[in-house]
């Protein structure tokens, strides 16, 4: 995300998360980070654009079937990145079929990255939803159900990191997560509304903007590191945000 890399050099905060000077590593090391990075830097986002956009739910269902399948190869496969006949036979496809909605496996990769980022504001505006809590405890409640949703989304798809921070570093495709910032941020703030209507809306959207970067950075430290740790970064996490936003939401 937009701040990620910034914050990712920031010194002190390498010293918290134990962090050495150099670039922090992406699930699969920092052999199969860059060679994704550079997949995707070889080609413009016109190339990567799938080709035919599926309009009927027959096409639709064969676009879920190629996205599957080259979900489960990048979990089983780690660092290699899938190749586009591996993930046709995995689909139960020609090749000439998956070619017909993608031009190349960077494009899958691509659409896989813009399904994961399309799954957050769902899981966000859950929040929104339901009564707004009235007490400090109820809405410590709500943040760990949040955090519940989101860390899975990002252990499911620990593989996709590679292709989410190529995305940050490429110029012609960071509209595309851009987008997706831009939605949570406004859910974020949103939120924060719910729960305190007074809340000004310039403060509610400088917290969604923390609540996001901050969440999105310790999260890919902790991928990088075993499961018990990534579930103490995220106490950590939670612990920040309930200190960050608590004292503008008005509650006893």
């Amino acid at each position: 995300m937009r701040l990620i890399i910034r914050v990712c050099q920031h010194a002190e905060f390498r010293m918290y998360c134990g962090q050495p000077p150099p670039p922090v590593l992406r699930p699969g090391g920092e052999r199969g980070h860059q060679a994704v990075k550079r997949s995707l830097d070889r080609k413009t986002r016109i190339a990567l654009e799938p080709r035919k956009q599926p309009r009927q739910q027959r096409s639709s269902k064969v676009v879920d079937r190629i996205l599957d399948a080259a979900l489960i190869l990048t979990r089983e496969q780690g660092t290699r990145t899938p190749t586009t006949l591996a993930i046709a036979q995995r689909a139960g496809l020609s090749v000439g079929s998956v070619y017909q909605y993608f031009p190349n496996k960077e494009a899958i990769l691509l659409d896989l990255a813009r399904r994961w980022l399309s799954s957050f504001p769902e899981v966000i505006a859950k929040r929104i939803k339901v009564a707004p809590p009235t007490n400090r405890e109820e809405f410590r409640r709500e943040v760990r159900k949040l955090f519940i949703d989101t860390s899975r989304l990002y252990l499911e798809n620990a593989t996709l990191m590679p292709v989410i921070e190529a995305i940050s570093g490429n110029a012609d495709l960071r509209p595309i997560q851009n987008e997706y910032d831009d939605q949570i941020i406004a859910l974020y703030a949103a939120w924060l509304r719910h729960v305190n209507p007074a809340l000004e809306d310039k403060i509610a959207s400088r917290l969604g903007v923390v609540m996001m970067e901050v969440g999105h950075v310790c999260r890919l430290v902790g991928l990088k590191k075993d499961r018990k740790t990534f579930d103490l970064i995220e106490d950590d996490v939670e612990t920040m945000w309930l200190a960050l936003v608590s004292p503008y939401l008005n509650l006893d």
